[in-house]
Formats: C-alpha cells, sequence, structure tokens
C-alpha cells in the first residue's frame, strides 16, 4: 500500500473490531448481564436496523460501479474481436479474388508462385489474427 493511500476498514475488519470491543467491554467492567440487556433493548435493535439497511444500500453501490466497468470492458473485448475478425474477413477475401484471377488466366509458374507466397502471407497474417484473439 502506497504512503498516499487511506487505510479503509471493510465490513468485515469492522465487525470484527465491534466484537473485540463488546468482549473487552465484558471484561473489563464484569457486568456481563448489564451489557446483555442493554444490548437487546427495542432502540438498540432500531439502530442494527437501521445499520444493516445503510450496508445493504453501501454494498448496492459499490456493486453497480463493478459491474459498469466490467461490462464496459466486455464491450471493449467484444468491440476488438469483431474489428479482429472484419479484417480477417478483407483479407481472405482478397485472397480468393487474387487467387481466383490468377487462376482465370493463362497460368504461368511465376505467376502461380507469386499468388502462393501472397496466400502463405495472408494465412500467416489471419492465423496471427486469430492467435491473438483466443
Amino acid at each position: 500500500m502506497s504512503w498516499r493511500q487511506r487505510f479503509r476498514l471493510g465490513p468485515g475488519e469492522i465487525l470484527v473490531l465491534m466484537a473485540i470491543g463488546i468482549l473487552a467491554l465484558i471484561v473489563l467492567t464484569g457486568n456481563f448481564k448489564l451489557i446483555i440487556e442493554t444490548l437487546y433493548k427495542p432502540y438498540t435493535a432500531l439502530i442494527v436496523v437501521i445499520m444493516l439497511v445503510e450496508y445493504v444500500l453501501l454494498k448496492g453501490a459499490d456493486r453497480s460501479q463493478i459491474y459498469r466497468r466490467e461490462l464496459e470492458a466486455a464491450r471493449e473485448r467484444r468491440r476488438d474481436d469483431v474489428l479482429a475478425l472484419r479484417e480477417m474477413e478483407m483479407q481472405l477475401v482478397e485472397l480468393r479474388a487474387r487467387l481466383g484471377a490468377t487462376l482465370e488466366k493463362e497460368a504461368e509458374p511465376q505467376g502461380l508462385r507469386q499468388a502462393l507466397e501472397s496466400g502463405i502471407e495472408v494465412t500467416g497474417d489471419v492465423l496471427k489474427l486469430l492467435r491473438e484473439r483466443i
């Protein structure tokens, strides 16, 4: 943790500290019955209900931010995948057109060799894009 970051207690740590505080109060005062009676008064129950409602509201707000960030990251991944698939499609369509044009003409060995070399190059590029996405 950086020296600039503020130390924050999570909900679990707060509950543990409260339990330790109550136990310390019981041990220090030695009056277990009075402390238990105080804990179970109607006002105490009202405070606990208010604290639970506040806790649920805070947790709901925290999760919505996390879900929003995860959704945005998923959208970015999907957009990148679609762009990569479009790029692969364009390369393959171009390769098919080039190979078809080469085969329609009189087949020269040099022309066939160039078409095959470009085909190997394009398939290498498509494989590279596929491996990046997998």
